[in-house]
């Protein structure tokens, strides 16, 4: 890890560990995991990535069996001796406790969510989902919603909080289910719509009203992409970031309860 990126990363550790305490003890726990979650983002995710599976300076430290079955104990020893001959500066300064909260935060992007309170409202999260933030125009959640999105009832079961912040905020801009089509055929008939498939000999095209199209490539004269994409991609402008907190939380509480309930009926 070059001196600089070294000194950089130390350095906002250490102004997150002499951020001072809410006054408020019911806000507490909320605001750690918030505060441990954005150290992450914005320190730790520039070597292992944002959902922690490892990146071009670091290794996967959410799914690599070696690192999720340390203990608390271990990382913490980690943490505070650093691994300088892999690049990883030591964060002894930093203090148990917040060392503590940022292993606590290790842990739900290993899936051990259960373990740490998610930040934010998912009821709240609910009433942006189906409301202002508009998600449902496009998204099905547990059979409400729009068709031209995927389904999220089951998205957030496996997902870390950064995995869909991240997806929320940076939606894939050159993704063919995130543009418009229109495609123009032979004989001047015209479809819009989302490419829901397509190979050599055809193209499966859904339009906005939900019906579906089997298009013939040879009787295609011309597909091309309307320029905005289906998704908005201001929502780090539209929405404030404790919103997001509850969109992300509503998605995963959301998702969990189909999947229990789905488990459930199969048990029966």
């Amino acid at each position: 890890m070059p001196l600089l990126l070294c000194f950089v990363t130390c350095s906002l550790f250490l102004a997150f560990a002499q951020t001072p305490g809410k006054p408020h003890q019911a806000q507490t726990t909320n605001s750690r995991t918030n505060e441990a979650r954005q150290v992450f983002e914005s320190v730790c995710a520039g070597c292992h990535g944002l959902d922690g599976r490892g990146g071009e300076r670091g290794p996967d430290i959410s799914t690599r069996p070696q690192i999720v079955q340390l203990s608390d104990t271990e990382l913490l020893q980690i943490l505070r001796a650093g691994r300088p001959t892999a690049g990883m500066p030591l964060f002894d300064s930093f203090g148990t406790t917040k060392l503590q909260e940022l292993i606590a935060y290790l842990r739900v992007l290993q899936g051990k969510s259960a373990a740490v309170a998610l930040p934010g409202d998912p009821h709240n999260g609910k009433s942006l989902f189906f409301g202002r933030a508009r998600c449902s125009e496009c998204h099905t959640m547990q059979g409400s919603g729009g068709f031209l999105g995927r389904d999220l009832s089951t998205y957030g079961a496996t997902l870390s909080p950064a995995e869909i912040r991240s997806s929320i905020l940076h939606p894939d801009p050159g993704s063919k289910s995130n543009k418009t089509a229109v495609i123009t055929m032979r004989d001047s008939q015209r479809f819009t719509g989302v490419i829901r498939n397509e190979d050599n000999f055809s193209i499966q095209l859904q339009s906005l009203d939900g019906t579906f199209h089997f298009l013939t490539r040879s009787e295609v004269a011309k597909m091309e992409f309307l320029s905005q994409p289906i998704m908005p991609a201001d929502y780090a402008a539209s929405l404030k970031p404790a919103e997001l907190d509850d969109l992300v939380n509503f998605i995963i509480a959301a998702s969990k309860a189909g999947k229990t309930a789905r488990q459930d009926e199969d048990d029966e």
